[in-house]
């Protein structure tokens, strides 16, 4: 990585209210060669991985008896249903 990158770069202001002093999401994803784990680890909260957890809770193998009153919920179609 260049000085005059790192320059280009301070010059956008963009990174001047991240912690890190820059940010990935934005103008500052050509600092970063590489990611390891996902992206939303990096940004903050792994969301994907957080819906499954709240899908699994919420509907839980073998516990499909609408009888109960159980909310079905499919996080990645957005939808949930008794």
């Amino acid at each position: 990585m260049s000085d005059e990158l790192i320059l280009a770069y301070v010059r956008t202001r963009e990174g001047a209210d991240k912690a890190g002093g820059y940010g990935i999401q934005g103008i500052g994803s050509i600092l970063v060669e590489k990611i390891d784990g996902t992206f939303d680890n990096v940004v903050g909260l792994p969301l994907r991985a957080t819906l499954q957890l709240i899908e699994k809770v919420l509907n839980p193998e073998g516990e499909s008896d609408d009888s109960e009153g159980y909310v079905h919920c499919n996080f990645a179609k957005r939808r949930c249903f008794r």
